[in-house]
Order: structure tokens, then C-alpha cells, then sequence
């Protein structure tokens, strides 16, 4: 499949999964189906502008960058974000991850009270998967303690297909231990409850 090589939010998008393609979609729903979690960054994509069915996670079009842009021009596709209940903060803390299989080792990228977004040295994990993640002693964490999570979306490229390297995992908390809590609480608000702070809108990690 071939075309012009400039996308425009006219662009009618098609997804490949297996071997059945879905579509036409415009720009916005497939930035409703990342905030719903219906499609990831290794998911393959294609509209005219493409040469190729093209992994989502290599295009700029649903980069960080590109969608934070969205929303800060105050684009009408802006409508296609959800309004985050909890706000985030880009925070680095080594962690150890374990999958009932095996340990392995990394670092969170964000957090909030509810997720994180995590480098993990394992990029065999999948969507729905549980982890147990145990955030290690460190200048900004004085205290150990672990999290049962729900991996809800990888970031996959063509860069990072070695099976010792590392991916980016946005991850769900289902299980917090109270030290956590606390913690959590005072790295994301610094200590304030939840009905003092506002929102932040969620965009595409």
C-alpha cells in the first residue's frame, strides 16, 4: 500500500490484527482505543499516507510528544482524552518485578496513586498480566515496599526486539501495601487528599 507521505487528520485508518484488518477509523477513535486500552504500540496500523502497515509505536502520530501537543493548543481531537482521577508524576525508583516465573530487575519512568509506567528488563510480558513489584530502598524511596499489578500496555518498537532488552510497561495497581500507600501518596500530592488536587489529563505513554 502506498501514498503520500504527510498524514492529515482526515487520514481513515485501518488496524491489523492476526490476519483480519479493521477499519476505516478516523484519528480520534484510535486515540480513544490507546486511553481504552483496545490498542497498543504493537499493534499494526496503516493509512494512505504509509507505505507499510507500520507498528503504532513507530509513528509520530501517537507519540507522548504529539498528543501532549494536542492537548495543550487545546485541538479539538483533545476531546478524545480522558480526564486523569490521578495525577502523575515522572519519578525514578529501582524496582524488582516478579511474574511467578521469574525475577528480574528495572526502574519506574512515572507513578501515581493508581499506575506507574515502568522500564522492566523482560520484554516478553503481555497485556493482563500480574506482576509483583517491589519498589527498592533509594534516595527517594527510604522504604521497601510491593505492589500487585496489572500490565495494561507494553511500548513495543522495532529497536528494542532482543529478548535481553528492556520495555516500557504501564501498569495498573491492584494490591498496595499501606507503606506503599503513603508513599504514593506523598510523591503525587505530597501528602494532600485526593479532593484537593485536580485532575490531569491522561495521554498516551
Amino acid at each position: 500500500m502506498g501514498g503520500v507521505q504527510t498524514a492529515t487528520v482526515n487520514d481513515q485508518w485501518y488496524i491489523l490484527r492476526g490476519e483480519m484488518k479493521y477499519g476505516p477509523y478516523d484519528y480520534k477513535s484510535l486515540i480513544t482505543m490507546i486511553q481504552n486500552s483496545e490498542l497498543y504500540d504493537y499493534n499494526y496500523v496503516w493509512a494512505s499516507h504509509l507505505e507499510n502497515w507500520t507498528l503504532l509505536g513507530d509513528l509520530q502520530e501517537f507519540s507522548k510528544d504529539r498528543l501532549c501537543r494536542l492537548i495543550e493548543t487545546k485541538d479539538h481531537l483533545a476531546g478524545a482524552f480522558k480526564e486523569r482521577q490521578f495525577p502523575r508524576v515522572n519519578l525514578e525508583v529501582p524496582i524488582y518485578a516478579h511474574n511467578d516465573h521469574s525475577f528480574f530487575d528495572g526502574h519506574t519512568v512515572s507513578v501515581s496513586e493508581n499506575g506507574a509506567l515502568v522500564l522492566l528488563n523482560d520484554p516478553l510480558l503481555l497485556p493482563g498480566q500480574k506482576v509483583l513489584l517491589h519498589f527498592r530502598s533509594s534516595e527517594e524511596n527510604p522504604q521497601t515496599f510491593n505492589v500487585l499489578c496489572e500490565i495494561v500496555r507494553k511500548n513495543y518498537s522495532k529497536q528494542r526486539l532482543n529478548v535481553k532488552s528492556g520495555l516500557h510497561y504501564a501498569v495498573r495497581f491492584l494490591q498496595v501495601q499501606d507503606q506503599g500507600k503513603a508513599q504514593l501518596t506523598k510523591w503525587t500530592r505530597g501528602g494532600v487528599s485526593k479532593e484537593e488536587t485536580n485532575g490531569i489529563l491522561k495521554v498516551h505513554e
